[in-house]
């Protein structure tokens, strides 16, 4: 064996710094550095969760707290009938009408979506001011059958009395979903 010149060790010597960093550099940085971003990347994820189920939280409190303002009221919430409830409407409507000078009730086309059925009416009625008028809209609004009053129009006809025209929802809840079909006997 030959003796190896000082120009060939500082060459192995570089080739061992060479192979050394390049073992670093391939064994440890890039590993690290790939996990750690791969960790950033989970924690921002995870940062969005939590920002989103702390929106959800909110919302969940803030609906708690509504039902518990709605559970200490002494007033009963009204409750939604089953489906076919049309002789209870006209007689929750005959009776508020009844106070008018004249009036009308007309259905429109009923509408489903899954189990919640919609009556539509549209009740016309002509009163003696706008006090009387607002006392009828009063109680169709507060009405025990669950609805809701929409589209309404009120006008000052020219012999002094109140014409009002009112659209009102009621709503009823079907089991099955299924809204039974008029036969047309």
């Amino acid at each position: 064996m030959r003796k190896l010149t000082v120009r060939e060790r500082v060459l192995l010597v570089l080739l061992a710094v060479i192979a050394a960093v390049s073992g670093y550099v391939m064994l440890f940085y890039i590993p690290t550095t790939q996990s750690i971003e791969t960790l950033q990347t989970q924690i921002q994820q995870e940062r969005e969760l939590l920002t989103q189920l702390d929106a959800k939280l909110a919302e969940q409190q803030k609906m708690e707290r509504e039902l518990q303002q709605l559970s200490g009221q002494d007033t009963a919430l009204p409750y939604m009938p089953e489906y076919d409830n049309l002789q209870a409407v006209m007689v929750e409507l005959h009776g508020i009408l009844d106070q008018t000078q004249e009036y009308s009730i007309s259905f429109q086309a009923d509408q489903t979506q899954e189990h919640i059925f919609c009556r539509c009416v549209t009740i016309p009625f002509t009163c003696a001011n706008y006090g009387q008028a607002r006392e009828i809209l009063q109680q169709l609004h507060d009405s025990d059958l669950r609805g809701s009053l929409e589209n309404v129009q009120i006008s000052r006809q020219e012999n002094g009395t109140v014409s009002v025209q009112a659209s009102i929802r009621f709503f009823e809840y079907q089991e099955s979903g299924e809204i039974p079909q008029e036969s047309g006997e």
